[in-house]
């Protein structure tokens, strides 16, 4: 049988890319990890590793097993921190995703609170597109994730609970006059108008190219689109006189946007309502709903009128 001990020590030969490197990391020698190597070896009837120049690398059936060692040691982890969340008084960990539009808004409000609690629970916070969120958390990766609700993507064993509804809207900067001094913006106005989009590529429904076409422009493209992240568009719009389409709600909640101002059109924008993710199986977990509970909370206390 394959000790789990030298699959780990596999591993960490192969990200450091050399016996000496990963001897001095585990703090053995070099002939001892050599001896595992060859144990390995031995038992599996293969080379597990090529020397090279600048180092070694994994070959055949040596990759399998060095990712083999990479979950060994992932689990090690997992129970270290166990231990010392169990020393801390803390119950378990909830693994969260959370929207970039999100994070930049009231989430971090939110978790400020949190840490005042004396919660049971620790948390571990990931911010990325809502399409690799709901990837995660249908791997067993994350346990909760806050995203629109419009996610175009397999979704089959996940359930959601509103949080509360919003939809996108046309957001300018301060040095972009359209939409100051009127009420109500004529598509054609908008029409010679430049603009960067955000979440391009998260897997929500309806393109930038499809929230154009129905508010009426044509041939008009984002010149800068964004992925994963709110920060730089934010600044682009403090900056520049570019247009950007963006939730309402989570855009007027976003300190990083309070510079900017809406541009009001006569047709209304499609829906980006938010949402919490979880799994079917999951969704009455005194932990996850401890969290839905303490959101909701917040938001009615926190946001002005919420819901």
């Amino acid at each position: 049988m394959l000790d789990p001990k030298h699959l780990y020590w596999l591993s960490e030969i192969v990200d450091l890319g050399s016996f000496s490197h990963a001897a001095q990391k585990l703090n053995v020698t070099q002939p001892t990890l050599s001896r595992a190597v060859q144990v390995i070896e031995s038992q599996v009837g293969s080379r597990v590793l090529e020397r090279e120049r600048y180092g070694v690398r994994p070959i055949g059936i040596g990759i399998r097993l060095s990712e083999a060692g990479r979950n060994i040691a992932a689990f090690r982890v997992d129970a270290e921190n166990a231990v010392d969340l169990w020393r801390g008084g803390l119950h378990r960990e909830v693994r969260i995703g959370v929207g970039p539009m999100l994070a930049a808004s009231f989430m971090g409000g939110f978790f400020s609170c949190m840490l005042k609690e004396r919660t049971k629970y620790a948390m571990r916070v990931v911010s990325a597109t809502a399409s690799w969120l709901i990837d995660q958390l249908n791997e067993g990766n994350l346990e909760i994730v806050l995203a629109p609700e419009q996610i175009n993507h397999f979704q089959d064993d996940l359930v959601q609970h509103k949080i509360f509804e919003d939809q996108l809207a046309i957001f300018a900067g301060p040095g972009n006059s359209i939409g100051k001094s009127r009420e109500i913006v004529e598509p054609s106005e908008l029409q010679g108008q430049e603009w960067i989009a955000i979440g391009a590529l998260s897997g929500i429904f309806g393109s930038s190219k499809e929230i154009f076409a129905n508010i009426g422009l044509k041939g008009v493209t984002a010149k800068i689109s964004f992925t994963g992240d709110i920060l730089m568009a934010a600044e682009i719009l403090q900056r520049t006189n570019t247009l950007c389409i963006m939730p309402q709600k989570l855009g007027q909640l976003s300190p990083i946007l309070k510079n900017t101002h809406l541009v009001r059109v006569s047709m209304e924008l499609p829906r980006r309502d938010i949402v919490i993710w979880c799994r079917r199986n999951d969704q009455f977990r005194p932990e996850i709903q401890y969290f839905h509970n303490r959101l909701q909370s917040y938001l009615a206390a926190e946001i002005p009128d919420f819901p």
